[in-house]
């Protein structure tokens, strides 16, 4: 057990099996489907809070108001592909 064995972690080296990785992936699998389903619910309980309070009743009448949606919508789409890129860096455990 002296050896560094150059993973990140508490468990011992000889706990890693074969079975291991797809373990791990099942798990980070559920997590990603668990936040997708958590983000959808904040969102749609975002939008019916803002559609009862008629808070983009004004918002829309202006002339920029058009770019200003575009601009959202590409920080998002920015953010969203900026994340992808990182998490595709990502080495697996056991390869």
């Amino acid at each position: 057990m002296t050896e560094l064995t150059g993973k990140v972690g508490f468990a011992s080296p000889t706990a890693v099996t074969n079975a291991t990785p797809c373990r791990i992936l099942g798990i980070e699998l559920l997590a990603t489907l668990a936040l997708a389903v958590s983000l959808i619910v904040a969102a749609t309980t975002v939008t019916i809070g803002v559609a009862r309070a008629q808070a983009f009743a004004s918002f829309g009448r202006g002339e920029h108001a058009h770019y200003a949606m575009l601009v959202f919508g590409a920080v998002v789409a920015g953010m969203s592909g900026l994340t992808a890129m990182v998490a595709g860096e990502r080495d697996v455990p056991g390869e």
